[in-house]
């Protein structure tokens, strides 16, 4: 198997196809399907707050780019979502965090904003979305949350009190990485920071990646039906290797294997699930690179294996270089 994947020619068929694509094609997952209920039941019931973690890569911001969208209310309507990413900040303060909140939502602002007109300009900008939507419900994505100190948390319980005064319902999710996100949340005193455990933290969801053979076979069979062009092109298998899925080959019917190979490195390094970072690149390199220039009757587990090692499953396997100190 080759060190690193070479791509072959490519038609114009295959070009600009999705697999080809760093941040494509976006396969739909079990637990994104799980996610997507578990949220439209919170915001149907009108929980005030949820926290979902989940390893790093395993698929967690990605799944909230495709599912929120299409989130309903009971009456059928689009929920307005707002969305946010905290960065890693020196200066943890409650002004950041509404600065944040701002930038991320598109509003003009300074340096000379004070925390309570930064307030008052989201606050206005949340109740507009929902006038525009003929709803009096919103929701929040606060995406890398286990960045935040336990005091910035305030921000969030402040909009959710000031919608409340006015009749407007905002539910605030928070998605972080484990066990970061956990060790935040259990660490604030309960009795402290009640208000915040009350309202953001009695539903807990861990998010997780691939973790079975029939969660593989379900991805993989997206391949196998998914088009590009959508509705007049090939399937994304058949685009790189015609002849054999004119024979009938079909990715799906190797999810076995493609389980026993990455449980080989589960079972090593203690990994909890299968990242859908790490799965995509796999089959994306198979799919675009190996199987068009060795055939798919050479698809077994050394060249999954060579896969999963350029996937970047586990860093330490990349060998460094050595460097000289001697110079």
């Amino acid at each position: 198997m080759p060190k690193q994947p070479s791509s072959p020619t490519r038609d114009s068929a295959t070009a600009n196809h999705p697999v080809l694509c760093p941040l494509n094609p976006v396969i739909s997952t079990p637990a994104m399907l799980d996610l997507e209920n578990q949220l439209t039941q919170w915001l149907w019931t009108g929980a005030t707050g949820a926290v979902i973690a989940g390893a790093s890569r395993s698929g967690k911001t990605t799944s909230f780019d495709e599912i929120c969208s299409r989130l309903r209310a009971r009456n059928g309507r689009s929920i307005p979502v707002l969305r946010m990413t905290m960065p890693l900040r020196d200066q943890k303060t409650v002004l950041s965090v509404y600065r944040q909140l701002c930038w991320a939502a598109g509003l003009n602002i300074s340096g000379r904003h004070t925390a309570d007109e930064l307030a008052v300009r989201y606050l206005h900008l949340i109740s507009d979305v929902m006038a525009e939507h003929g709803l009096e419900q919103a929701l929040l994505v606060v995406d890398e949350c286990q960045r935040l100190s336990p005091l910035q948390f305030n921000v969030f319980a402040e909009l959710y009190d000031r919608l409340r005064s006015i009749q407007k319902t905002l539910m605030t999710v928070f998605v972080g990485n484990d066990p970061e996100t956990w060790r935040l949340i259990d660490g604030m005193d309960s009795d402290q920071y009640a208000h915040i455990h009350g309202r953001f933290f009695l539903h807990r969801r861990a998010f997780s990646g691939i973790q079975s053979a029939k969660e593989v076979s379900y991805c993989l069979a997206q391949y196998d039906a998914l088009r590009y062009p959508e509705k007049s092109g090939r399937t994304y298998v058949e685009a790189f290797v015609p002849q054999a899925v004119a024979a009938g080959f079909r990715l799906a019917s190797a999810s076995n294997l493609f389980w026993r190979v990455f449980r080989g490195y589960q079972q090593r390094f203690k990994i909890g699930s299968w990242g859908m970072q790490s799965f995509s690149i796999t089959t994306n390199t198979l799919l675009s690179d190996f199987l068009p220039r060795y055939g798919v009757d050479e698809l077994g587990e050394a060249m999954i294996d060579e896969a999963i090692r350029l996937s970047g499953l586990v860093p330490s396997l990349v060998t460094r270089p050595t460097i000289d100190k001697s110079r």
